[in-house]
C-alpha cells in the first residue's frame, strides 16, 4: 500500500515511518506522517513540529524548578562520589549521590536561540528514581537535548528496542537474570545483567563491573526488579547491550514505584 495511502482529512499522501518495522530503533512506535511537499495544506491531524515545553523567560523556568515542575540534568555523574567526612553520620549512598550539578546553559526559551542559565539539581539516574512518583510527570532537560519533556514521555522500554542506537537515551527494563561473569566472584569482574528484550532480540545485557552493580543493589537475587539507565545501545554477539555505564547512569527503581511503569 506504499504511495497509495492518503490522509482522511486533507487527502494528501502520507507515509509510514519506519517503512517496514513496527518500532524506531529507540523503541518509539511507528507512525504515519504527512509529506513535507504538502506542508502548505492545512490539516488538524498534522503533528506539531515542536515537541516539549518552552518557557517565556528565565524567571519562569526558575519558578518551575522551584515548584518542582522542571529539572535540569547537565550531565550524569561519571565517578563514584566520595562519602562526606562526618563520623557522626553513617555513610548514606543516596545522600552522597544528591549533589547539585553546575549552572547549565539550556536552550528552552520561546524564542529561537534563547538560552537560559539554570541550576542543574539531578546528577544521577538514582536521583530520578527517588521520588519517582513525582519525577515521572516532571519536565526534564536531559544532556544534549534542547527541549524539556516529561520523564514519562522520554523513558523507553528495552523490550521494544530492536536496533543499536548511538544516541544516549533513558531506558528501563525488567531483570531476568544477573550473574558475576568471572571464574571467581570478584567485584572487578563484569556482572552480566539480562533484561527482558524484544522477541526479535535473543538477549539484552547491562555489562558493568560487579562491584558497582552490587553497590546499586543489583545482584543474583534481583530477578523481576526494574532498572533504569542512560546510555547507548550497542551490538553484543547476536543480542544487544548497554556497556561501561558510569556510576550515575543506572539505578534500580524502588519496589514501591514499579507499578507506575507497568502501565507505560
Amino acid at each position: 500500500m506504499a504511495d497509495r495511502i492518503y490522509c482522511p482529512e486533507c487527502y494528501t499522501p502520507i507515509s509510514r515511518s519506519p517503512r517496514e518495522k513496527n518500532f524506531f530503533s529507540n523503541g518509539r512506535s511507528c507512525c504515519f506522517t504527512h509529506r513535507s511537499t504538502y506542508r502548505h495544506v492545512f490539516c488538524s491531524l498534522r503533528t506539531p513540529v515542536a515537541d516539549g515545553k518552552k518557557y517565556l523567560s528565565e524567571e519562569d523556568a526558575k519558578q518551575a524548578i522551584a515548584h518542582d515542575q522542571l529539572a535540569i540534568v547537565h550531565s550524569f555523574m561519571q565517578g563514584k562520589p566520595v562519602a562526606p567526612d562526618t563520623p557522626a553520620e553513617p555513610y548514606d549512598q543516596s545522600a552522597v549521590e544528591e549533589q547539585d550539578g553546575p549552572i547549565a546553559a539550556v536552550p528552552i526559551g520561546r524564542h529561537r536561540g534563547e538560552t537560559f542559565a539554570l541550576p542543574s539539581k539531578i546528577t544521577t539516574v538514582a536521583g530520578l528514581c527517588r521520588r519517582f512518583d513525582v519525577n515521572l510527570f516532571k519536565y526534564l532537560v536531559l544532556p544534549g537535548v534542547d527541549v524539556a519533556r516529561k520523564l514519562s514521555d522520554v523513558l523507553v522500554n528495552i523490550a521494544t528496542v530492536t536496533e543499536e542506537c548511538d544516541v544516549p537515551r533513558l531506558y528501563y527494563g525488567t531483570i531476568q537474570r544477573s550473574w558475576n561473569a568471572g571464574q571467581f566472584s570478584r567485584p572487578d569482574n563484569i556482572r552480566m545483567t539480562r533484561l527482558r528484550s524484544h522477541p526479535q532480540i535473543p538477549d539484552f545485557t547491562i555489562k558493568v563491573r560487579a562491584g558497582e552493580q552490587e553497590e546499586k543493589g543489583i545482584d543474583d537475587q534481583s530477578v523481576g526488579r526494574l532498572v533504569l539507565f542512560w546510555g547507548k545501545i550497542t551490538a553484543n554477539g547476536v543480542g544487544l547491550a548497554a556497556s561501561r555505564l558510569a556510576w550515575g547512569e543506572f539505578a534500580l527503581l524502588p519496589r514501591k514505584y514499579e507499578k507506575l511503569l507497568a502501565v507505560q
